[in-house]
């Protein structure tokens, strides 16, 4: 009988270690399908090792037995081998649409994590593991149209040194576009696309540190999404943020090891392969003493990544790219690593210029070349000795003249040691030339060569710079970035978050390379507030999203003690004293409210009495036989057994998805008694009159 081939099937695919889910007695079918779509080996196998089951789900093509795919996929929708919430999710509640199953359709997928909604989750402190749930909706095309249009915004509130103001307009520039710090909760997806068409090709750096999809709970949203949702989750939010980079803009996302290699292939599909610049290694734990070790079969993990896209390679650059280091800490820092220091040496006297002969570049340039006559050179050390000053001050005083040599592998220099064959006195010369083409043409350019070899003198000055009054060492910037302060990092900006936290460091050193005063960067994955705190500290323009309210470390919180003038983080370094204003305000919810109520109900019977309350109020769906599960499903006694989270989640599948927020389009409908203060301001950050 059908049952009992049920029931072997089931039993038989228990084997797979992979597939069956012990503490949750549950077989994972989001795996299995994908293991059928992969003609996996040892599933075939197992297959392939029971006759009845043979005889149903192969063929038989000259001695190869063959995997009918689709029929066993089939096989598995119509009949659901979770025995327990699945067999209600499609088969009693219906998810159809017309005569067909929304999972058999060809329209987009589009994933709809549970981290878009507050989560308790039966948590009652936030270092308690939980089982988290996420929903997955399969939406036709005019839902997902509907799902994009632009929300209704409301809660509108300026932040100013001088307290909470009233908003009476939005401010613009010249331009049109908006010219307001925005911090906004509400869903990010959603969220985003509000942005749309106001902000689109505006955004000059957009930085999102999201879930990691590690299984780690530190925070109260969700980062605990399977591989493939995580990867969807991410896909859906990183489109429509790439469309509001401008053309010279960039994308930096931090993650750690667990999705890093899937990410930066996403992010080669999303962006463009061509438009890749980096992955940056970032040292974000420190690692001490023996934790860690023991059973634990991986090393301790202290690093992150940073990948780094631009909208386009062509035009974009990034700034600043460089690392500084106080010169006379870096030459006491050699001489503790027993290295030696190049630039030792002082051009005293160039001496009498005197020319020779002159040859050509390759370009057919002149190039002058002139004898030095006489000239004097002195070490750091002697001129410390005879000026009795300290070796830091000859470096300050004598930092023009300061130089070390190097074997340049250029063509000019090859030109002119060939030229200066069976020349007598020219161990120090210096040689001029012009080009008369490309991007330096017609500047003049000075060089001085020393010893028989040609070793050409190399300047200090031209690595250097001067900062606050200190002479500072420039490197091109590398790949790895550490040294961040990350000892109590968790309390940094008066904030305090277990884990996670970004310091504003890095946060500082990726806008320093990527903007200037006054572009504008995005992070749709605000969190702890860090990018907007660091950004308001020097001067860009913000827009920071996040759904999750965080009490008294909210983002807010921590944004209005940076207005204050707070201290942390890089307060002290760049003199940060205060100032400044943010907006708030939020996406309007409707069924969001429904649904934060059901997930918050501590039992069956709270959860029955607020779907009877509901049940005339808010948007069902219409895919689903609400009277039927109101009047008869939820009354069932396996109903009644499920776990809690299991009946909230199907509680929560009677709500339409695409009605979690109000429409712009409809906030003049009075059942979502929205207040008109805020219906103008929507109609104002819209540019709608």
């Amino acid at each position: 009988m059908k049952t009992n081939f049920k029931t072997k099937l089931y039993d038989l695919l228990k084997k797979d270690s992979r597939l069956w889910d012990e503490e949750k007695k549950e077989l994972n079918e989001t795996l299995l399908k994908d293991l059928i779509d992969k003609l996996d080996e040892k599933l075939i196998e197992l297959l392939l090792n029971d006759d009845e089951i043979n005889k149903k789900f192969f063929i038989k093509v000259k001695n190869v037995f063959v995997l009918k795919q689709n029929e066993l996929k089939f096989f598995i929708d119509e009949n659901k081998l979770d025995n327990s919430c699945t067999q209600y999710y499609q088969n009693k509640i219906g998810l159809k649409a017309g005569n067909k199953l929304l999972s058999d359709r060809d329209e987009v997928v589009l994933e709809w994590p549970f981290k878009d909604c507050v989560l308790e989750g039966g948590m009652t402190k936030e270092d308690q593991k939980r089982n988290e749930i996420f929903f997955n909706e399969i939406l036709a095309k005019d839902e997902i149209d509907r799902l994009e249009e632009p929300k209704a915004l409301v809660n509108w509130k300026r932040y100013a040194k001088e307290g909470e103001q009233e908003i009476k307009e939005i401010k613009r520039d010249e331009y049109g576009t908006i010219k307001e710090n925005m911090i906004i909760k509400g869903n990010n997806l959603l969220a985003l696309h509000c942005l749309r068409k106001q902000f689109i090709g505006k955004i000059k750096l957009i930085y999102i540190d999201p879930p990691y999809n590690t299984g780690n709970d530190g925070f109260k949203y969700n980062d605990n999404y399977n591989h493939s949702t995580w990867l969807t989750f991410m896909k859906n939010r990183l489109k429509v943020a790439g469309e509001l980079l401008r053309d010279d803009g960039f994308i930096f996302v931090q993650c750690d090891d667990n999705e890093q290699a899937y990410l930066k292939v996403l992010m080669d599909e999303v962006f463009g392969r061509d438009n890749f610049l980096n992955v940056v290694s970032a040292r974000m734990k420190n690692i001490a003493g023996a934790s860690g070790g023991g059973e634990d079969k991986r090393l301790k993990k202290n690093i992150e990544f940073i990948n780094i896209f631009a909208k386009n390679y062509n035009n974009s650059r990034l700034e600043n790219a460089y690392e500084y280091t106080e010169i006379w800490k870096l030459i006491e820092d050699y001489k503790r690593k027993n290295i030696s220091w190049k630039y030792t040496s002082i051009v005293i006297d160039y001496g009498k210029k005197e020319y020779i002969k002159s040859t050509k570049d390759g370009e057919g340039n002149e190039i002058k070349i002139y004898k030095r006559v006489n000239p004097l050179f002195k070490s750091i050390s002697q001129i410390a000795l005879e000026e009795k000053i300290s070796k830091k001050e000859v470096y300050y005083k004598y930092i023009d003249r300061i130089f070390t040599t190097a074997m340049p592998q250029s063509s000019i220099r090859t030109r002119v040691l060939e030229s200066l064959r069976g020349e007598k006195d020219t161990d120090f010369i210096s040689i001029e030339y012009t080009p008369k083409s490309g991007k330096n043409k017609d500047r003049v350019y000075e060089q001085y060569y020393k010893g028989e070899k040609l070793r050409l003198l190399a300047w200090l000055k031209d690595v250097v710079e001067k900062i606050n009054e200190e002479l500072y060492k420039r490197d091109l910037q590398g790949t790895l970035w550490e040294g961040f302060n990350l000892n109590n990092l968790s309390k940094e900006g008066d904030t305090v978050f277990k884990s996670g936290k970004k310091p504003e460091e890095l946060i500082k050193k990726v806008l320093d390379i990527s903007t200037k005063e006054n572009d504008i960067v995005l992070d749709y994955h605000l969190g702890s507030g860090t990018t907007t705190a660091v950004a308001h500290k020097m001067k860009r323009q913000y827009i920071g999203i996040e759904q999750l309210d965080y009490g008294e470390n909210d983002s807010i919180v921590r944004q209005k003690k940076v207005i204050a003038g707070e201290q942390g983080g890089i307060s002290k370094s760049i003199k940060w004293q205060g100032g400044g204003n943010f907006v708030y305000f939020e996406l309007a919810k409707w069924n969001e409210e429904a649904k934060e109520k059901f997930l918050k109900a501590k039992n069956f019977t709270e959860l029955k009495k607020l779907f009877d309350e509901l049940y005339e109020k808010y948007f069902l769906n219409y895919n689903v036989k609400t009277k039927e599960f109101k009047e008869k499903i939820i009354n069932e006694e396996d109903f009644k057994k499920l776990e809690l989270d299991k009946q909230k989640r199907l509680f929560v599948e009677m709500l339409d998805m695409n009605q979690m927020y109000v429409n712009f389009s409809e906030r003049a409908d009075s059942k979502y008694k929205l207040f008109k203060e805020d219906i103008a301001l929507s109609e104002d950050f819209y540019n709608v009159k």
